[in-house]
């Protein structure tokens, strides 16, 4: 049997080697901004970072009433590896279940709720956009348009 000494000194030991990897950024970096269509902030969009860099993660984040976000990586507010990135924008509206459908908790019963911005924003293809990440950490703001 082992004693109870060494058993505390291993679980010691191997907290010491794990916690240090929680949590690490990896050289993220702080990326905030906000979201504007029309003038006005376009609340609860999805805003997406993808890399031009094939080694990189995408990052994301979810803009708040006033139009705000901070993208993450893997944990919340982990921010984003310096880098080149195309930006997509998504926002709509609630979903709409179909005429005569009985409700499902898993969503398959309903429709996408109306796009809130323009769709040429839904994808990297088309939206346009790009933001440069830069090693301090950036604010990059977006003012949409029509099409």
């Amino acid at each position: 049997m082992i004693p109870r000494c060494q058993m505390v000194s291993v679980g010691v030991l191997l907290l010491l080697v794990v916690l240090p990897g929680c949590g690490k950024k990896d050289g993220r970096v702080p990326v905030v901004g906000t979201v504007t269509y029309r003038g006005n902030p376009v609340p609860n969009a999805l805003v997406v970072f993808m890399p031009e860099t094939p080694d990189l993660l995408p990052s994301s984040g979810l803009t708040d009433d006033n139009g705000r976000y901070e993208l993450m990586t893997i944990v919340r507010g982990d921010g984003a590896s310096p880098g080149m990135y195309r930006v997509t924008i998504t926002a709509r509206g609630s979903e709409k279940v179909r005429p005569g459908a009985v409700f499902d908790p898993t969503g398959s019963n309903a429709e996408p709720g109306a796009a809130l911005v323009p769709t040429k924003y839904f994808m990297p293809d088309t939206a346009g956009l790009k933001a440069d990440v830069q090693p301090g950490g950036i604010t990059a703001d977006f003012k949409l348009v029509d099409e």
